[in-house]
């Protein structure tokens, strides 16, 4: 009976999975979703049976991916910041909103955010396709990770557009 019962324990003791650490940088997927629920989030749907299990406050926003069929598993992780509002008149060059610069005091507000996880602010570049992106560095390890600058707007026919930075990870 006592065999047993430490059997019990140990079983119930490794199928614990730990807390969400909120860090899209680090190298740990195996968090507890149940956690993640719990703390309250937004369930966003990613495409194709795949939903991000997002934060709902805040301007960053981490999230853990996983899919429909395996709910336990995180397969990916990121985060949306939300960078700021353009007010567009007339025609939309979307590669022309996406490579506007981003102001001193976003950039201030941005890194206060991403200070929590050793990185900062270190370049907005174009790349190849249209491909519109903001470099942040790890003071630390000199790590460079790149954020898409991503739009969203109400309609088609809206002149406010949001622009977000985006980062994902897969595990």
């Amino acid at each position: 009976m006592k065999k047993s019962i430490i059997i019990l324990i140990l079983i119930t003791l490794n199928s614990c999975k730990p807390s969400p650490t909120y860090n899209a940088f680090d190298k740990e997927f195996n968090i507890s979703i149940r956690e993640v629920t719990k703390d309250g989030c937004d369930t966003i749907s990613a495409g194709c049976g795949w939903f991000n299990l997002q934060q709902k406050k805040g301007r960053l926003r981490n999230y853990y991916q996983i899919y429909l069929d395996d709910w336990n598993n995180v397969v990916a992780k990121g985060f949306e910041y939300f960078l700021d509002t353009l007010i567009v008149k007339g025609e939309k060059d979307y590669n022309k909103i996406r490579s506007i610069k981003i102001s001193n005091k976003n950039i201030t507000e941005l890194n206060s955010e991403l200070e929590k996880y050793g990185y900062k602010f270190h370049d907005q570049k174009e790349g190849k396709y249209e491909k519109h992106f903001v470099q942040v560095i790890n003071e630390i390890s000199k790590d460079t990770v790149e954020l898409d600058i991503q739009l969203n707007w109400n309609n088609e026919k809206d002149s406010i557009i949001y622009r977000r930075l985006s980062y994902w990870k897969e595990n």
